[in-house]
């Protein structure tokens, strides 16, 4: 049986996405589509599977690196020696379940990281104000110091070096 094979143009088409959109995905995501001897895309049916599961987990707001790990996480269970990228097209409904249980995975992961990291700028932002107020006390101290300075000068007789220089 011979597989056939479909030009980026159209699966484009069948996508409903652009052309870049895909080179974007196939490198991003180390995806290994074919190439004829032009060097021109040829997907197959698999790919094409592959490129609808990534579509369907970015509707689910997971970005490509998430998506990656998925497809990854699919490969790491053993996709019978070949690639989960090459065969992500879901089998069942089972593997499905679980491609979907490994994305929530991620995005409560993602979204936990995205608290703490709003947690730690919150912190930094305090730290920084406590900064600029340890700093505006420091030059305060200095300029009150060198005010004090300055008129203790002010009521000391010059030295001799400085009569001597003319001043």
């Amino acid at each position: 049986m011979n597989e056939i094979f479909y030009k980026i143009g159209e699966v484009s088409e069948m996508l409903a996405i652009e052309q870049h959109t895909l080179r974007y995905l196939e490198n991003t995501l180390k995806l290994k589509i074919k190439r004829d001897e032009r060097g021109d895309r040829l997907y197959s049916e698999r790919d094409i599977d592959t490129l609808r599961l990534v579509l369907q987990l970015k509707d689910k707001g997971l970005n490509t690196t998430a998506i990656k790990m998925a497809l990854e996480n699919t490969e790491d269970e053993g996709v019978s020696g070949e690639t989960a990228m090459q065969t992500a097209r879901p089998q069942s409904n089972l593997e499905l379940a679980e491609i979907l249980s490994i994305t929530a995975k991620i995005i409560e992961q993602n979204e936990a990281l995205f608290e703490q990291n709003k947690k730690m700028e919150q912190r930094l932002d305090r730290m920084e104000k406590k900064l600029d107020h340890r700093n505006e006390e420091r030059e305060k101290t200095i300029n009150e110091f060198l005010t004090l300075w300055k008129a203790e000068q002010e009521g000391r007789p010059k030295s001799w070096f400085s009569r001597f220089r003319g001043k």
